[in-house]
């Protein structure tokens, strides 16, 4: 049977209209991803990266983030969200990151949960550096006019280089080129992160000239502090973060507390966290060792209480408050947020 050719123009043209929208979707679903948790992360060195994936129904109802790709597979923004709703509890910094590209350079920026720019740690871009292979080399923080500042721990620019070893070295400076320390409460000049190979983070140490070194300023404790160890699970939990000097020892940071454990649920939420001294010792003094979190079906945290080592809720000594309860409306949005002393009496705190 001959088919007229105007009919046949005709019928192309009708499949390609209806095919075309799903072909559209279906890329732009594949350009992004929703994650429960954030990974831990104690370099500006890593790119954001989620945990606990969930569909796109599972998102509505579930506090999450949404990482957004371009084309090329670049990270493009990172939302925290529920139905696609900013929220402005994140562990990102903001309610929403995003990047943008132009030759060698990553530009990220940040807003807040009505989607309007902010600064983050007192700048209001990180501005990137790539080698060939897309690894971060260098970043420098810039104001809203594109000129360079400091953040809040004096730092304006920091530079990356992948050691023959595989850690990861990093050193940072100032406006007046000067090299200057994580912060004030951790003043490592040079640092270095090792990278298990599922690419989390087991090791942040302190070096210098190529040695392993302690520090012995005087917010790195009396034995000195040398490095961090991480323990991560199979999903990137992170389950505890102990500091050691150079021989391995437990050894206070400028809090009073050498390790901390976590235990997780099946989701990665935070259920209890522990402290512990350089003597391996429950946290004592004017501290509270254990913390328990509770969370809602969606995943938002809705109390934390504070516990001595026998698991008796305690005041916290500094400012006496034991359970702190969040409030949430409909959309995910929190409200208000209520502290309590162990009898169940409102604390009023300054903050």
């Amino acid at each position: 049977m001959r088919i007229n050719k105007v009919l046949l123009f005709a019928l192309i043209a009708l499949g390609f209209i209806a095919c075309n929208p799903k072909s559209a979707k279906n890329t732009a679903d594949s350009n992004v991803k929703y994650y429960r948790n954030i990974q831990f992360s104690e370099t500006p060195w890593d790119t954001e990266r989620g945990s606990y994936e969930l569909n796109a129904d599972e998102a509505k109802t579930t506090n999450n983030y949404k990482f957004t790709f371009t084309e090329k597979g670049q990270l493009a923004s990172v939302e925290y969200n529920r139905n696609n709703v900013l929220l402005d509890y994140s562990s990102i910094g903001a309610a929403k990151v995003t990047y943008t590209y132009e030759g060698d350079k990553q530009v990220k920026r940040f807003f807040d949960e009505k989607n309007a720019a902010i600064k983050n740690g007192g700048a209001s871009v990180s501005e990137y550096t790539l080698n060939e292979s897309g690894m971060r080399i260098a970043m420098r923080f810039l104001d809203d006019n594109g000129a360079p500042v400091e953040n809040r721990n004096k730092i304006n620019n920091y530079k990356w280089n992948k050691m023959p070893d595989g850690m990861i070295q990093e050193v940072r400076f100032n406006l007046a080129g000067q090299d200057v320390v994580m912060n004030e409460f951790c003043p490592f000049h040079e640092l270095r992160f090792s990278y298990d190979t599922n690419g989390f983070a087991t090791r942040v140490a302190n070096y210098s000239a190529d040695t392993l070194t302690n520090c012995t300023a005087e917010n790195c404790g009396d034995i000195g502090v040398s490095y961090f160890q991480l323990e991560n699970n199979e999903k990137g939990d992170l389950l505890t973060f102990s500091v050691h000097n150079t021989i391995g020892q437990l050894s206070n940071l400028y809090w009073g507390w050498a390790k901390r454990t976590s235990v997780v649920d099946q989701n990665g939420y935070v259920l209890e966290s522990t402290q512990f001294d350089q003597d391996n010792e429950y946290l004592g003094g004017k501290n509270v060792p254990v913390t328990k979190m509770e969370y809602d079906e969606h995943g938002a945290m809705v109390k934390r209480i504070s516990m001595d080592k026998d698991k008796n809720v305690v005041n916290n000594p500094g400012d006496g408050v034991a359970t702190t309860v969040y409030k949430y409306d409909e959309q995910g949005h929190r409200t208000e947020t209520l502290k309590y002393d162990k009898n169940e009496v409102p604390v009023v705190t300054k903050s």
